[in-house]
């Protein structure tokens, strides 16, 4: 049974939209074939990562000013049975030598083989990335791009010796895209299991949404436009609807740079 798209319209509405981040969407097609990256990058190496890695690369194209570029993240849903809209995928589409490549966070870097005067229709280019994922049924295939922001002057540290490795991986990312936008991380506890478990969230802006990362399950992205980054108030909703119970939710203190305290 095919859902009517005014009812998917009202589900995308009410749901809140979780990326996998590339746990849930393994290629179970033979890879693309593989081309070199448009210059030296260095991917997050972080769990669920797929819209981060991403923005990430966008970033860093738009940095290099690169004649005639082009580039958006390409972000889809996924149609799981007939009334449920489940978690779905996002890989960067960029233009390099007068070609339209790819770069999906599972298989590296590809070329489209979309004619780039057709690179700003998603309905021409999303057939040819979804098709590394049959298992799947994209839905809201969607263009999304950046406005500039104002970089802040100190972005947060990436505190790779933290005993947690969500806050690792939360800090990785933030202190990554913070050369680019505001970005800020919290700290928070929630229950699984009976057992207290301590995770943390890196929060930016992006195509005018409030995006938050969860090393364990992906990036929220909002419905709704946003003008700032520091909204407590809806990072402290979307954190209790993903994660009930959740306490002490808190700004990340950061931390030294290179060496811990003897204590």
């Amino acid at each position: 049974m095919k859902i009517p798209s005014a009812i998917l319209l009202g589900l995308i509405s009410a749901i809140m939209l979780m990326l996998a981040g590339c746990e849930a969407f393994i290629p179970v097609t033979p890879p693309p074939p593989k081309m070199k990256p448009p210059f030296a990058y260095e991917p997050l190496s972080v769990r669920n990562s797929c819209f981060v890695e991403s923005v990430h690369f966008y970033d860093m194209y738009l940095s290099r000013k690169i004649e005639g570029g082009w580039v958006r993240v390409l972000q889809w849903g996924n149609q799981d049975g007939d009334y449920k809209i489940s978690s779905g995928h996002a890989v960067a589409i960029y233009v390099a030598d007068g070609k339209l490549c790819g770069y999906d966070i599972n298989f590296g870097f590809w070329p489209i083989g979309v004619p780039v005067e057709r690179r700003a229709d998603p309905t021409d280019v999303g057939p040819r990335v979804f098709a590394h994922y049959p298992q799947f049924k994209p839905v809201f295939a969607r263009y999304r791009e950046d406005y500039m922001q104002e970089v802040p002057a100190k972005r947060p540290d990436f505190l790779f010796y933290h005993a947690n490795q969500d806050v690792r991986d939360a800090t990785r990312v933030a202190s990554e895209l913070g050369r680019f936008r505001p970005v800020y991380v919290v700290e928070f506890a929630y229950m699984e299991k009976g057992l207290k478990q301590q995770s943390a969230a890196a929060i930016f802006v992006f195509n005018g949404r409030l995006c938050i990362y969860f090393p364990r399950g992906g990036t929220h992205i909002s419905n709704s436009l946003v003008r700032a980054v520091d909204d407590p108030a809806a990072v402290r909703f979307v954190i209790g609807r993903l994660y009930p119970g959740a306490t002490d939710i808190r700004p990340q203190p950061g931390g030294y740079l290179l060496f811990p305290p003897k204590n």
